[in-house]
């Protein structure tokens, strides 16, 4: 118990636990429990592991909108995409129709 020393990656630790156990995983929720966890049951210091647990959420609420924002561009992209194929689609109909057209004869 001595040689015992908080890092992060044992914060986090506690996160995934806390997600295995089926706690709800929300920045409000899992203070409280992280704060129990670490006070109450491990008798350390939690202001460390709390910290680290709002810097979690923070980083995995910027990685959601970063993930939601890539799926609105390649969703944008693909409607483009099939707008262009659509154009060409258009053109090439026309330009068929154009050579299926008998020329007027004199």
């Amino acid at each position: 118990d001595e040689f015992w020393m908080y890092s992060r990656y044992f914060g986090l630790g506690l996160l995934k636990m806390m997600d295995i156990a089926g706690l709800e995983m929300e920045k409000d929720e899992a203070y409280p429990i992280m704060e129990d966890w670490m006070k109450n049951k491990l008798g350390k210091s939690y202001l460390t592991a709390c910290s680290d647990s709002d810097l979690y959420f923070r980083v995995k609420d910027k990685l959601d909108m970063m993930e939601t924002m890539m799926k609105e561009i390649e969703i944008r992209e693909k409607k483009r995409m099939a707008e262009r194929l659509e154009a060409k689609a258009e053109a090439a109909i026309k330009a068929a129709e154009m050579e299926a057209e008998p020329a007027p004869v004199n």
